[in-house]
């Protein structure tokens, strides 16, 4: 079959899906772009016929990284469709998309200390590279919401450096606005000085594929970084000197003072003790039951009884543990080596407090760390938190 027409919607469509209008003998058609976007088609094929119109854009696939900014109404966010997007979330409306050549993976707004203008982004991206965005002139788009669809908003490129050779899970700036972290899936961190220009510092090698950064808060006593891995395991580490670099051939840090945790799953023993709790809670009502019952009916008794010893020989819920071990979700800091973790897999469901062990001589790949304690998450064994913000 030969075609009759042809018409080019643009470049980097993905067309996937095309409907017609419901108006009779219309030549307009809608269709989906799994790019991120749907487009409006004139498909008369003649002179008067329309340009292709993007109605709608929006991000393809899973929000890799959000963060909203501390000086206005605006959210940044990124994807895998390779581009960082900046929005308006009082007006809603989008203000700028900017595409790279590379999936987003990580994003964090610059906090006020660090850019006074509220406009510097850090991203992440699928190849390692970390780029600096800055948001050209952010204090007019304050008042987005009064000004014309059309806007001179920008990102620009600020600086781009490559410390990782895998994509970039998370990036965090210490409390006083002066370091930057950035982990990655290739089981580094790696840590920068902030200025005019970002310099680095060095890195340290971790347990696991990195899933987020912690820095303590500033109620803490002393500057440290909880480095959470996907694998279940925590270090923490203090706060580098940007002078620490030991030797000009190598930016590792060998003598950075690190405690580890590692996970032990502790889920199947809660729901066996939740199990005889229960179990005992039904005895004592059953007792109670009989004994009102026996009073009215003495031959009831015995059934009862049997009922309750069918009851008792059940076997409880065994204890296991996953293999391979729960990942983790997320995490924070509660007091000076004291945190909170949310597990995904056999272990969601729960929040858990941890502990950093003072015997820290055990190799921290073997080690075995249970937590302290824990919270019930209604309805979360399903559907892990995965992520909590405090402001």
């Amino acid at each position: 079959m030969e075609p009759i027409n042809e018409l080019v919607v643009g470049h980097n469509v993905w067309l996937s899906s095309v409907v017609r209008s419901s108006l009779p003998d219309s030549f307009i058609w809608f269709v989906q772009d799994s790019n991120g976007a749907i487009w409006k088609l004139d498909l008369s094929f003649t002179n008067m016929a329309a340009d292709p119109e993007c109605l709608f854009s929006f991000h393809s696939g899973a929000i890799q990284g959000l963060d909203v900014s501390k000086k206005s109404h605006l959210m940044a966010t990124t994807t895998l469709d390779r581009s960082v997007r900046v929005f308006d979330f009082v007006a809603n409306r989008e203000l700028i998309t900017t595409r790279f050549n590379q999936g987003g993976t990580a994003l964090g707004w610059a906090p006020p200390m660090v850019n006074q203008s509220g406009g510097l982004l850090v991203t992440g991206f699928e190849d390692g590279v970390v780029r600096l965005l800055e948001l050209y002139n952010p204090q007019r788009l304050q008042g987005a919401a009064e000004r014309s669809p059309e806007t001179d908003a920008q990102l620009r490129l600020r600086q781009a450096f490559k410390p990782h050779n895998a994509p970039v899970s998370a990036v965090a700036y210490d409390r006083s606005g002066e370091i930057l972290a950035t982990g990655s899936s290739d089981c580094t961190v790696w840590f920068f000085t902030v200025g005019e220009w970002y310099n680095p510092i060095g890195y340290i090698h971790v347990p696991g594929p990195v899933k987020a950064l912690d820095w303590s808060p500033n109620s803490h006593s002393e500057s440290r970084l909880l480095i959470l891995c996907h694998s279940g395991h925590v270090v923490e580490v203090y706060s580098p000197d940007p002078g620490a670099q030991e030797s000009s051939k190598t930016f590792k840090l060998h003598n950075l003072p690190r405690r580890s945790f590692r996970f032990k799953s502790i889920k199947s023993r809660i729901k066996r003790e939740e199990e005889v709790k229960r179990r005992q809670a039904a005895k004592e009502k059953k007792m109670k039951e009989r004994a009102e019952r026996f009073k009215e009916i003495r031959e009831e008794g015995i059934v009862f009884l049997e009922e309750e010893e069918e009851e008792e020989k059940k076997e409880l819920p065994p204890i296991c543990f996953p293999n391979p071990p729960s990942p983790v979700c997320c995490g924070f800091y509660s007091q000076p080596g004291q945190f909170w973790l949310s597990m995904g897999g056999f272990d969601a469901g729960f929040l858990y407090h941890c502990k950093l062990s003072e015997d820290q001589d055990e190799d921290p790949l073997q080690r075995q760390d249970e937590p302290f304690a824990f919270r019930h998450i209604s309805d979360a064994d399903d559907n892990p938190i995965c992520s909590m913000t405090f402001r």
